[in-house]
């Protein structure tokens, strides 16, 4: 909603909120936005261009389905479904509709991911060969978030799988999986997997909510490491500040920039482009990304248990 009201090219016609004790402070920050309990209301209002699916995940494929039936355009939240199946329904559904559909993965969005991608393909790192992608934080203890989006690793980590496969502009390969389920709680709450793509980078990718939960002063450890045969670049950041270091062949520099959140603000912005000049985007992260990156995510977590899962804590 912040981010729609920062736009001119967009106005919010209706939001959907089943609880109705949150009405009155929706409609303090939205007052001309018609505030409903009823989805199905936003779905058969032919003034309404497009819809955003940000509740649960096990909401979205029939949501999908009543958007396609009426000529919506979409921004769904990750994961699209809740089973690989639906995932995989919803992409069959969109990619055959007349509509604009777009996925809220981020980090696609950022200017630091791009950034990245202009330099290996600049040629400064050499031919790319490894990437190594991070990102632990104290973040949500089990029971706290994740339960309808899966595990840790599904939930957060299908971000940087994405992250991972649009940088190496190839598809994955092979993956071998290790994850601890910290304090007992049935779903691990950290993996690592590492492989290889088919164009033959290798990579690695951490993800976990477990980095100091109860430290007396709280950090956190993110960062994409891109390792070429000639050159590296890496990108760091503390959730304000994004760092990216560039240590090319005839480039070396180091450039700072505000970290940017979620870029729903870009998101949005490159979706109106979409749907105004009827070509999509092709910096829009679509459904079948989506569904890739969720499907890998679960293959790494099953692939996780088959092998030792210690229990710590």
């Amino acid at each position: 909603l912040n981010e729609f009201q920062k736009s001119n090219r967009w106005e919010v016609k209706s939001i959907c909120e089943l609880n109705t004790s949150a009405h009155a402070d929706i409609q303090a920050r939205a007052p001309h936005t018609d505030i409903v309990t009823d989805e199905d209301l936003i779905f058969n209002d032919p003034s309404i261009d497009a819809v955003v699916l940000s509740a649960l995940a096990d909401s979205r494929l029939s949501q999908i389905r009543k958007a396609i039936a009426a000529g919506k355009h979409i921004i769904a939240e990750k994961p699209i479904a809740d089973t690989p199946e639906n995932e995989w329904e919803a992409v069959r559904l969109v990619e055959n509709a007349p509509i604009r559909a777009t996925v809220n993965m981020y980090i696609r969005n950022s200017w630091y991911l791009r950034e990245l991608d202009e330099c290996i393909a600049s040629g400064e790192l050499g031919d790319l060969a490894i990437l190594r992608v991070c990102h632990m934080t104290p973040g949500l203890a089990p029971g706290e978030g994740h339960e309808a989006e899966g595990p840790a690793f599904h939930d957060c980590g299908m971000h940087y799988v994405d992250a991972a496969r649009w940088l190496a502009h190839s598809e994955f390969k092979t993956c071998h999986a290790q994850a601890v389920r910290m304090w007992a709680y049935k779903d691990p709450w950290w993996l690592q997997c590492h492989g290889t793509f088919t164009n033959g980078v290798v990579f690695d990718i951490t993800q976990g909510h477990v980095y100091g939960q109860l430290s007396a002063k709280q950090t956190h450890n993110s960062y994409i490491d891109v390792i070429g045969t000639k050159g590296i670049a890496r990108m760091t950041h503390d959730f304000k500040t994004a760092t990216v270091d560039i240590r090319g062949v005839t480039r070396t520099e180091c450039i700072k920039r505000p970290y940017g959140g979620k870029n729903i603000g870009t998101l949005i912005e490159l979706l109106a482009d979409s749907i105004e000049s009827g070509v999509r985007d092709n910096r829009l992260p679509t459904f079948r990304d989506s569904a890739i990156a969720s499907e890998f995510a679960w293959n790494c977590l099953r692939d996780a248990a088959d092998h030792d899962m210690p229990v710590r804590g």
